[in-house]
C-alpha cells in the first residue's frame, strides 16, 4: 500500500507541479508513485524513448518507489470507459492513501485538464467492487489537486518544499529535452517551458505559495474535502521567513 500515489499526463508533469512535495513526502518516509498517462511523445522537443530516460532518472532523484506510463496517445487524453479502467487498476494496485493531480480548474493544456477529471472519477470509482479489474476494490482517502504554474484561487494548504527546492530542480533539470540548463541561450525556443523565464516563473510560484505559510518555497494544493485537524495551532504558526 502507497502513502502517496500522484498522476500526471506528461513524463514531467509532476515534477513541475509538486516535484518538492514529492521529495518532502519520501523525506517524511511515506511511499511515494507515480503515474504518466502518456510517454510524452507529441511534445515539440525529444522524443518518447529520450524522454523514458529522462523519467528514470528524474525518479531516481525523488526517489519514488514505483512509476507506471500508461500509453495512453499523447495530446489526446480522453475520458473514456478504457483509459478510467487503465487509471483504476493503477489505484487498486498501489492503493493509495491519497492520491494527488491536475486542479479541478480551467487548465492550457486540455491533457491536464482531462487527466484531472479522469483521476477524480476514478478514486470514486475504484472502489466500486462490481467493476471488475480482477483486483479488489479500493478507495482512497482523498484527492488532491495541484495548479498549474500561475494558480488561480487560494489554495487549501501549502506544503513547505524550502528543504527540498534543489531536488525539486534536479529531477525538472533531469529532463534535458525539455528544459534549458543553466546558463543556456533560449534565443531559438519554440516552447516556454525550453525557455530561462520558465525558472523564473517557478521560483515566483515557489516564493507566492511560501509566502501564503510563512516558508521560503511552497507549493499550492486544493483538497476535495475538509482537513481534519488535532493540532489546531501547528498549521497556523508561521515560521520567520529566512
Amino acid at each position: 500500500m502507497f502513502d502517496v500515489l500522484a498522476i500526471g499526463a506528461h513524463p514531467d508533469d509532476i515534477e513541475i507541479f509538486m516535484g518538492g512535495a514529492m521529495a518532502a513526502f519520501h523525506g517524511q518516509g511515506l511511499k511515494t508513485g507515480i503515474c504518466d498517462l502518456t510517454r510524452g511523445e507529441a511534445g515539440t522537443y525529444g522524443s518518447a524513448e529520450i524522454r523514458a530516460r529522462e523519467l528514470s532518472k528524474a525518479s531516481e532523484i525523488l526517489s519514488v518507489e514505483k512509476r507506471v506510463t500508461l500509453d495512453l496517445p499523447d495530446g489526446k487524453v480522453q475520458n473514456t470507459e478504457s483509459t478510467r479502467l487503465k487509471v483504476i487498476k493503477v489505484i487498486r494496485d498501489t492503493r493509495p492513501e491519497l492520491v494527488f493531480t491536475f486542479a479541478d480548474a480551467p487548465m492550457r493544456h486540455p491533457d491536464h485538464q482531462n487527466t484531472g477529471t479522469i483521476v477524480r472519477e476514478c478514486c470514486f470509482l475504484a472502489g466500486l467492487k462490481k467493476i471488475d479489474t480482477g483486483q479488489a476494490p479500493f478507495r482512497p482517502s482523498a484527492c488532491i489537486g495541484f495548479p498549474e504554474l500561475i494558480p488561480a484561487g487560494e489554495p487549501d494548504f501549502v506544503v513547505d518544499i524550502t528543504n527540498f527546492w534543489e531536488t525539486k530542480l534536479n529531477a525538472i533539470r533531469a529532463y534535458g529535452s525539455q528544459v534549458t540548463a543553466e546558463g543556456e541561450n533560449d534565443g531559438n525556443t519554440k516552447t516556454f517551458i525550453r525557455s530561462n523565464r520558465f525558472w523564473e516563473v517557478l521560483e515566483a510560484r515557489a516564493v507566492m505559495a511560501g509566502a501564503k505559510v510563512g516558508a521560503n518555497l511552497g507549493e499550492p494544493f486544493f483538497s476535495d474535502q475538509p482537513l481534519r485537524i488535532k493540532d489546531v495551532m501547528a498549521p497556523f504558526i508561521k515560521q520567520e521567513l529566512r
